[in-house]
C-alpha cells in the first residue's frame, strides 16, 4: 500500500487555508483597533480553532509525511517534529484567544484591552511565522519531486 501523497489539489488546498490563515490574522489586527464590534469578535473567535484544524489535519496527513519521503535527511524529521509541536501550542493559542474573544465580545472579560491586543498580537506573529515555514517547506517538497522528475525524465 502506498503512503498518501499531496496531489495537485491538495497543493491548492493548503495554499487556500493558508491564505485564509493570514486574512484571518488581517481580520484580528482590524478587530483589535476597533471598539464595540461584538459580532466581529465571536465570528473571528468561531473561525479561529476549525480554521486552524483544517490546515493543521492537511498538513499532518499529507504535506509532513510527503516531505518526509522525499527530503532525505534527518534534517526533514527535525523540523516535521517542530512543526507539530507548534502546531499543538497553535491549537492551545487559537482555543484560550477564542474564548477571550467571546469574552469580549459579551463584555465579561476581566483582561484589560492592552491584553487582549497582546494576546492578539502574540496569535498573529505566530500564525504568519508557522504558515511561512510551511510555506517553505512546501516549496522545497516541490522542488525536491521535480528534481526526481528531471533525473528519471
Amino acid at each position: 500500500m502506498t503512503e498518501p501523497s499531496l496531489a495537485a489539489a491538495d497543493i491548492g488546498r493548503l495554499e487556500a487555508l493558508h491564505k485564509d490563515l493570514l486574512d484571518l490574522c488581517l481580520r484580528l489586527e482590524e478587530a483589535a483597533g476597533e471598539p464595540g464590534i461584538a459580532s466581529e469578535l465571536r465570528n473571528l473567535a468561531d473561525a479561529i480553532p476549525p480554521l486552524l484544524r483544517a490546515v493543521h489535519d492537511l498538513e499532518e496527513r499529507l504535506l509532513f509525511p510527503d516531505f518526509d519521503r522525499n527530503a532525505g535527511s534527518c534534517f526533514a524529521a527535525l523540523t516535521i517534529e517542530r512543526l507539530k509541536a507548534e502546531h499543538r501550542y497553535d491549537r492551545l493559542a487559537a482555543e484560550e484567544l477564542s474564548l477571550t474573544l467571546k469574552a469580549v465580545a459579551e463584555e465579561r472579560c476581566a483582561l484589560s484591552p492592552d491584553t487582549v491586543a497582546r494576546m492578539i498580537g502574540g496569535f498573529q506573529e505566530s500564525l504568519r511565522r508557522h504558515v511561512f515555514s510551511e510555506q517553505v517547506l512546501l516549496e522545497a517538497l516541490l522542488s525536491a519531486k521535480a528534481d526526481v522528475r528531471e533525473v528519471f525524465a
